[in-house]
């Protein structure tokens, strides 16, 4: 067929710009391909980050409730465990690996969840735990210790970039043959490990305790206190490291959590930030901006500076209570100790620099909101009869009073006892003072770093 030159040349105007079209909706197609793999890859890298999450918080869940002695906190730490172990479950079902690779950990989940809601509910009735029923949590505390260890370690190479979760998706395809076909390597290797070595179930805390203080309406130790401006501010940080008003240049104006002034200093080779309260004038937190280095400094002569620092700057009757080193850091953490009872409201924690001895840095939050004269009224425990009253569980080793917060933001008095599990860890358990039953169960993590707790 014959086209004249114009033709020939709208044709081809035509069939270039068609081209152009195509070439751009392929480029854009391939852009959106690209997102939305990379989205699926976030969702997938969280959802197994939330199950390695929720299986370490089951993990600490069973072993609170071998720690448990009365029906109300078995029932309790039950219920949690129950909680972790739906979660968990839904974490798996976010996971492209389906039912095949993580068959055994889904089911493993499931039975632990359904027999510590069982628990829960029986204890809620006012029913403890037998012998056997200890054993039944033992043997699912040393499983989920196993899948926990397994799944944090794949969290941190997942978060590291050197596996992906999307590999479990990209061998699904080849799961015709389920044990041929985990083979691979990185997590979809570490899975199968995982299963593989998750034990049959038999048939059916850098901080001391309570760091995490709860924020109260009005900070009890500034009650009363009269208001202080920028140039008041500045003097009371002045006053507070003894130096020069001038060296304490104005940051801003914080009103949230508590009001407070922000000041920076240069002090030798660091930069200094001190917050002071716009009520009372007092310090709510300090840290140096520094160059952190290993050095030669013992913790234990680190934690005798935290605690004469605090002595000096008016804060006395302070008792260290737990500390770790780390970054060549120690923070130490100390609590008002009043009449002989630990307030673990009232916390400070200190950071004392390993390298040169001093300290660095102060966290005061939990002081400012909590600290105050109580009345503890008639202190009388019947040692040897509530330490009868522990889980047999534990071996206790040694008690001592303490003011524990409540979720409900009010304080209890309670008994604290230092407790001691079969394979070697340490518990603390509360017992209430007034109703003489478990109040707060919490597990000690030791390192050679310090001590966590959960």
């Amino acid at each position: 067929m014959y086209y004249s030159k114009k033709a020939a040349r709208l044709i081809a105007i035509y069939s270039l710009a068609a081209v152009l079209v195509m070439g751009a909706f392929l480029v854009k197609a391939e852009r959106r391909s690209a997102a939305l793999e990379r989205a699926a890859e976030v969702g997938y890298d969280h959802a197994f980050t939330e199950l390695s999450t929720a299986v370490g918080e089951l993990d600490a869940a069973l072993k609170k409730s071998l720690c448990a002695a009365s029906p109300s906190m078995v029932s309790t730490v039950c219920a949690e465990g129950y909680a972790h172990c739906a979660a968990a479950s839904q974490a798996i079902a976010s996971l492209p690996c389906g039912a095949i690779e993580l068959e055994h950990t889904a089911a493993f989940l499931s039975r632990t969840g359904d027999y510590m809601f069982y628990l829960s509910r029986k204890a809620a009735g006012g029913e403890g735990l037998t012998q056997e029923e200890r054993e039944a949590l033992r043997a699912m505390s040393e499983g989920a210790s196993q899948v926990s260890g397994a799944l944090s370690e794949m969290t941190a190479q997942l978060l590291a970039g050197s596996i992906s979760a999307s590999q479990l998706e990209r061998t699904e395809d080849a799961v015709a043959d389920a044990e041929a076909s985990l083979t691979g390597a990185g997590i979809v290797s570490g899975v199968k490990a995982m299963e593989d070595e998750l034990p049959e179930l038999p048939t059916l805390i850098y901080d001391g305790p309570f760091s995490q203080h709860l924020q109260r309406a009005q900070p009890r130790l500034l009650e009363g206190l009269a208001e202080v401006d920028e140039d008041g501010a500045r003097r009371a940080a002045a006053a507070f490291f003894g130096g020069r008003e001038e060296d304490w240049r104005y940051i801003c104006y914080r009103a949230e959590p508590v009001p407070v002034y922000v000041f920076s200093s240069q002090y030798g080779n660091e930069v200094r930030t001190v917050e002071i309260t716009a009520c009372g004038g007092k310090v709510l937190y300090f840290g140096s901006a520094r160059e952190s280095a290993e050095g030669g400094v013992a913790p234990e002569e680190a934690l005798r500076t935290a605690a004469a620092f605090l002595e000096n700057h008016g804060y006395p009757s302070m008792t260290p209570t737990y500390h770790q080193a780390e970054g060549g850091e120690l923070v130490a953490s100390f609590a008002f100790e009043q009449d002989g009872v630990l307030c673990y409201p009232d916390l400070i924690k200190v950071t004392v620099a390993l390298d040169t001895g001093e300290v660095v840095g102060m966290e005061a939050a939990g002081y400012v909101m909590c600290h105050a004269q109580r009345d503890l009224g008639d202190i009388a425990f019947d040692t040897e009869e509530k330490i009868a009253a522990l889980s047999p569980y534990l071996t206790c080793l040694s008690h001592r009073p303490a003011l524990i917060p409540t979720e409900g933001k009010n304080e209890v008095l309670c008994e604290e006892y230092t407790c001691k599990t079969p394979d070697g860890r340490h518990a603390l358990v509360y017992l209430n003072a007034q109703t003489g039953r478990e109040q707060q169960i919490l597990l000690l993590l030791e390192s050679e770093s310090g001590t966590l707790t959960v």
